[in-house]
């Protein structure tokens, strides 16, 4: 649903650029309480599940100006960073704590109120993971350290030149991306309030509307990726095993910032081989280095914020009956951010490097490191 709503978010915050009103300070001090539950989203899970859990942030933001031009184009978003802490309780693993760096998108602009979309990505830590012999009870998560991804819908109302109130709705999610198993996640829906400020009172200062419409320059491009993960498969405290991916795709430009994709993607996933031989499911090691590959087709959409991309994917699984052994639903999605370098010498052709988490269903299935390019 979060996902759903931050491409449609997007679309529709590019009609607020003409309603925006004037900032009064770029830099804000926000500070938060969340309440929420931990979501038991798999029967597996052997936590506590579905009682209260309370949340705490306290974080910066500041806005874009429209000095960039995609910076109007996108109705002057925001960028910001917090710290949070999530007491998750008694028998769900004790607390969680998390860095987390945010985009915060506003969707509509009215006079005072202001209706927004963020997303963050950062680092989690948890207090009390699962362990064999100290805590084999509690199976979310198997490490402390785990990444952090939160989606947040929301409004906020300026009180005065200093002041403002949000409230909403967010869901938090920490996992390891199978590094280290047990990892069925642990997800926080919440309802948030927090109150943000200015340090200082400054003169209202205009936002710099676009000097030109956001148009597509092309309607085709390229996108070229390979990444790499780590993880245990199937046994827990086990070896951990490379997953070596490569994709190859079309882009088209809707404008200069939002572009729709296709990629044909391809995995090699060498726990799968390791694991179907020891098992007698694959009677050759032949057979079983062709069954570990894993082919898909995956529509997406990419999202462009100045350097910053955020690719949206779902993919399927496509291809004869001796690859593809062993996945664990016929489907994936997958979300990836990107940082994006300047073009090559006089070329349209932009390396990138990034981090993407692919699930299937609601279970994470790992975290990959990845370059390409784009054109």
């Amino acid at each position: 649903m979060f996902v759903v709503a931050f491409g449609l978010s997007i679309f529709i915050s590019e009609q607020a650029v003409a309603q925006a009103p004037r900032a009064a300070s770029s830099l804000a001090i926000q500070g938060e309480v969340s309440r929420g539950f931990l979501w038991g989203h798999t029967p597996r899970l052997t936590i506590r599940t579905g009682h209260l859990v309370l949340g705490y942030e306290l974080g910066l933001s500041w806005s874009t100006r429209g000095r960039r031009e995609w910076e109007a184009w996108r109705s002057y978003p925001l960028w910001g960073g917090s710290a949070c802490y999530f007491h998750l309780g008694r028998e769900a693993h004790g607390a969680a704590w998390g860095v987390l760096p945010h985009l915060t998108i506003p969707v509509w602009r009215h006079h005072r109120w202001l209706t927004f979309l963020r997303i963050g990505t950062g680092v989690g830590y948890v207090t009390h993971p699962y362990d064999s012999f100290s805590n084999p009870k509690e199976n979310a998560i198997g490490s402390h350290w785990n990444n952090l991804t939160q989606f947040r819908l929301g409004c906020a109302y300026r009180l005065n030149r200093y002041w403002l109130l949000h409230a909403g709705a967010m869901l938090s999610h920490f996992s390891n991306g199978a590094t280290k198993l047990p990892n069925f996640g642990i997800n926080l829906p919440a309802y948030f309030f927090s109150m943000s400020s200015s340090p200082a009172r400054q003169e209202a200062a205009p936002f710099l509307p676009a000097n030109s419409p956001n148009l597509a320059e092309r309607r085709w491009g390229m996108l070229l990726s390979l990444g790499f993960a780590q993880v245990e498969y199937a046994v827990i405290d086990g070896p951990k095993y490379a997953v070596w991916s490569a994709s190859a795709g079309a882009l088209f430009y809707l404008n200069r910032l939002d572009r729709l994709t296709l990629n044909l993607e391809g995995e090699y996933h060498s726990a799968v081989a390791e694991f179907g031989l020891q098992t007698g499911g694959f009677l050759s090691a032949r057979v079983a280095r062709s069954g570990a590959h894993r082919l898909a087709l995956a529509p997406g959409a990419e999202f462009l914020f100045g350097p910053l991309g955020i690719h949206l994917q779902a993919g399927v699984y496509v291809g004869s009956v001796n690859i593809n052994r062993y996945v664990p639903a016929p489907w994936y999605s997958r979300l990836a951010v990107r940082g994006y370098a300047p073009p090559l010498g006089h070329t349209a052709v932009r390396p990138w490097v990034g981090v993407a988490l692919k699930a299937h269903r609601v279970n994470a299935d790992m975290i990959a490191l990845q370059v390409g390019l784009a054109y």
